[in-house]
């Protein structure tokens, strides 16, 4: 417990620093490390390392995307997904004896989610003045749900959520989670709202908690059954006493979509 209480505040720390740097060009490289990552953890858990030129080219693309983005090269966006796209078939075509099309399908569909998911949190970041609020909560929505469902599943859990894929989820855990993340989004608002004088669309923030408390167990269930299948406990050991990049971002990966279609539907602060 002590070293993931110690592995936690350090992470804590390192966040606030990224957020506090914003407006440099750590923002952009601390996601393309987190994509890094996580993308590596992912490809190993599938067995695919032994697809080089998948790896490499999903890699380069999870490293240039944050940069491409943040800087506003659209057209480069396009063309480094594609080419990233026919490295991976051009492999397949020529390694055929050696690598099978199920693991170049898993390598482009993780690569797409998690570059394109954790990318889109610099779409939240340059999308308006109050990018900044909108990025911590859709980082924490995801967060603060876990925290409230393991709580309220501790103190009052009875019935099992998905027992074979997470036998501690409990469905009292998993609305104890959607109120947790409503109450916390809410108080952050009005904190927010009285130092920026922004209007803060209350209803909508509402909705918007619900729905990614909601998408948040999903992918943590996602994840489960990865792991399960792969009969693997951790991603990784980078955090010590929390595991890898995708065992903390996991959630994350399907929230911070969801809060970025429903901030362009509506934005929750507005003047």
């Amino acid at each position: 417990m002590k070293i993931r209480i110690i592995s936690g505040v350090v992470g804590g720390l390192l966040a606030i620093l990224i957020l506090v740097l914003h407006k440099t060009f750590v923002f952009p490289l601390a996601i393309a490390a987190l994509i890094c990552i996580a993308l590596f953890e992912l490809y190993r858990a599938g067995k695919c390392l032994h697809c080089r030129i998948s790896v490499g080219a999903g890699l380069v693309y999870g490293a240039a995307l944050p940069f491409l983005q943040y800087y506003g090269n659209i057209s480069a966006i396009i063309a480094v997904t594609f080419l990233c796209i026919v490295a991976m078939f051009v492999e397949l075509v020529l390694l055929h004896k050696h690598v099978k099309y199920q693991e170049i399908l898993f390598i482009a569909a993780v690569t797409l989610l998690v570059a394109g998911s954790l990318n889109m949190l610099n779409a939240l970041l340059l999308g308006s003045q109050y990018g900044l609020a909108c990025v911590i909560l859709a980082l924490c929505s995801a967060w603060i749900a876990d925290t409230g469902a393991y709580f309220a599943g501790t103190f009052f859990g009875k019935h099992k959520l998905c027992p074979e894929i997470s036998p501690k989820k409990t469905v009292e855990g998993f609305f104890g989670g959607i109120v947790v993340d409503i109450v916390v989004m809410i108080v952050f608002a009005l904190i927010y709202s009285l130092i920026t004088h922004a209007h803060v669309h209350y209803l909508w923030l509402i909705f918007t908690a619900v729905v990614c408390a909601v998408i948040s167990v999903l992918g943590d269930l996602s994840a489960s059954v990865l792991k399960r299948q792969q009969g693997i406990k951790d991603f990784g050991n980078i955090m010590p006493g929390h595991g890898g990049v995708m065992d903390r971002f996991d959630s994350v990966l399907f929230t911070i979509p969801a809060f970025y279609a429903l901030e362009c539907m509506c934005p929750i602060f507005y003047r």
